[in-house]
């Protein structure tokens, strides 16, 4: 029930787009058959016509073939724009919400799954998902809408013939695909499983490649590798032989129509019941009718993929925050000065405590560096002021109350971090730099790369800001890179100004250059320097060491 209240949520979001699809394909559906009947129906009226002798008006159906043509032909077009459009919106909505759920949740809450699952799953998994509206939902909606009609308009003629392709109808688009889906639920689910885990198999592979070389362990690695890949490939041919028993069962389905029409219509034709053109129109009607279950059977075998990919991302979007937001949220800190009194904190499952009463002071516009060796806690301390954890015992006061009395938003709005992990997405300078505010104009960006030293080196590429920075920022240097940091933490104009290892990896001559960059930024801002080095220490006013607990 979770996986379909999924999916119907994210319906509804777009639902008169998919609606208007829906429409467009049930009048493409319709029109096809339309204009095989009549075209059927006009040939063989010709016929007659020519062996009897008798005039026939052959302009009015020669324009209604050619205005069922139009409309088949637009109603496609409509319908691929219209449910396509909709379907990849409600992908980008899914995407832009797993992304804001899965947010709090990395720093503690997802301490087992790698990096390459969880793009498994923001990127593939999300992906399958299209099969359920466009392969499943509308195409179903839209069989429905042609059995109808077509049955009303087979009653028309004989009753029990128009019974007799129901029923062929209802098997080929209702019991033969959930026979495919009952056969292709665990091989869609064992699918989807083994391409996450031969991602993340190849991920580590990449990654960790010169310890597989240096162990010897590259031939196993590459070994397990093989092993998940025939696996998958083995799931996709079970799929494929299914889905292909499916396509030759609607076919079969449909040529039983088509005799069913015969052996109820030869014998209207010998007592002149129906008109000679009436056979080969509804022979034809019948065989065309099942345009519309055609993709259904190869569509529901599907489901155990969409099943489990929807399950996956629920696992992550359903998840529980380590820290939760309150459920009355204070009012919005104006203040930009930190206390931490008596703060304990313990990792889940930790023989000790990394703080056990740990006091600090941070006044409002002042410059603090907390020092200490690799252990000593400062990325833990990092991760509570940013409330991604949650202390067990004393607090943490921003503008004279809890973190716990705001929400998590509203915390970390107050606070710039520019970390010694510089993450740019592949996109260009100025993308990059509207993820600190999205509402800034190309004169605020460069007024902030101007802050940060960095706006020469802009004004010198040939595309400015619109320059693609590259996979991770390969384009740039390190020191560029850095100062684009800086200048991303000056464009969300927050007070308290986090420093984390800022300089890690520079060279000495970069180091000074960033540090003159920063020494304007901090003089307006609450700044914290979280480091293990001397680099910056000139530019604080008090030094606070950390000491790693000794268990």
């Amino acid at each position: 029930m979770a996986v379909l209240r999924l999916l119907f949520v994210i319906a509804l979001a777009r639902w008169p787009w998919l609606l208007l699809g829906l429409g467009c394909a049930v009048v493409a559906l319709l029109a096809n058959v339309a204009l095989l009947s009549l075209a059927a129906w006009f040939l063989a009226s010709m016929a007659l016509a020519g062996v009897q002798g008798q005039v026939f008006n052959y302009f009015l159906p020669a324009a209604g073939i050619r205005l069922l043509a139009i409309l088949r032909s637009l109603g496609r077009y409509a319908e691929r724009l219209f449910a396509h459009d909709a379907t990849l919106r409600l992908l980008a909505d899914l995407r832009v919400h797993f992304f804001k759920r899965l947010a709090p949740l990395v720093p503690g809450g997802l301490p087992d799954m790698h990096s390459a699952e969880l793009l498994s799953r923001l990127r593939a998994d999300i992906d399958t998902l299209d099969h359920f509206y466009l392969r499943m939902l509308l195409p179903a909606l839209a069989a429905m809408a042609v059995m109808l009609v077509g049955y009303l308009f087979l009653s028309a003629y004989d009753r029990g013939m128009a019974l007799t392709v129901l029923g062929l109808w209802l098997a080929a688009g209702l019991l033969l695909p959930l026979l495919t889906l009952l056969l292709g639920q665990s091989a869609g689910k064992r699918q989807t499983e083994t391409a996450a885990r031969l991602r993340r198999r190849v991920a580590d592979s990449l990654q960790g490649l010169e310890e597989l070389r240096v162990y010897g362990a590259v031939r196993s690695q590459r070994e397990r590798v093989a092993h998940l890949n025939r696996t998958l490939l083995h799931s996709q041919g079970t799929q494929a032989r299914l889905d292909s028993f499916a396509q030759g069962a609607v076919g079969l389905a449909a040529g039983l129509a088509a005799w069913a029409v015969l052996l109820f219509g030869i014998p209207r034709l010998a007592v002149a019941s129906w008109s000679g053109a009436a056979l080969p129109m509804l022979t034809l009607f019948a065989l065309a009718s099942f345009e519309a279950m055609q993709p259904l059977p190869g569509a529901w075998r599907m489901w155990g993929q969409i099943r489990t990919a929807a399950e996956r991302i629920l696992q992550v979007t359903g998840a529980t925050p380590p820290v939760p937001d309150p459920a009355i949220p204070a009012a919005p800190p104006q203040g930009a000065d930190l206390r931490i009194r008596q703060l304990r904190f313990t990792y889940p499952g930790a023989a000790g405590p990394v703080f056990d009463g740990l006091d600090l002071e941070l006044p409002a516009l002042s410059r603090t560096a907390l020092v200490g060796p690799a252990g000593a806690g400062k990325s833990t301390l990092l991760h509570l002021l940013l409330r991604f954890w949650d202390c067990q015992a004393g607090e943490i006061l921003l503008d004279g109350r809890p973190l716990g009395h705001y929400t998590g938003e509203q915390v970390r709005g107050r606070m710039a971090v520019v970390s010694q992990h510089v993450y740019l997405f592949n996109a260009t300078i100025a993308e990059n730099l509207r993820l600190a505010d999205p509402d800034a104009d190309d004169a605020a960006l460069m007024e902030a790369a101007r802050i940060a030293r960095i706006d020469t080196f802009i004004r010198s590429l040939p595309a400015g800001l619109d320059t693609p920075v590259g996979p991770l920022g390969t384009r740039l240097s390190g020191g560029q890179a850095r100062r684009l940091a800086v200048a991303r933490a000056l464009l969300k104009n927050a007070p308290v100004l986090i420093l984390d290892e800022p300089t890690e990896g520079l060279d000495h001559s970069t180091e000074e250059a960033l540090w003159e960059t920063l020494a304007p930024v901090m003089r307006d801002r609450t700044v914290l320097l979280i480091t293990h080095r001397p680099a910056g220490l000139e530019y604080m006013e008090r030094i606070v060491e950390l000491k790693p607990k000794r268990l």
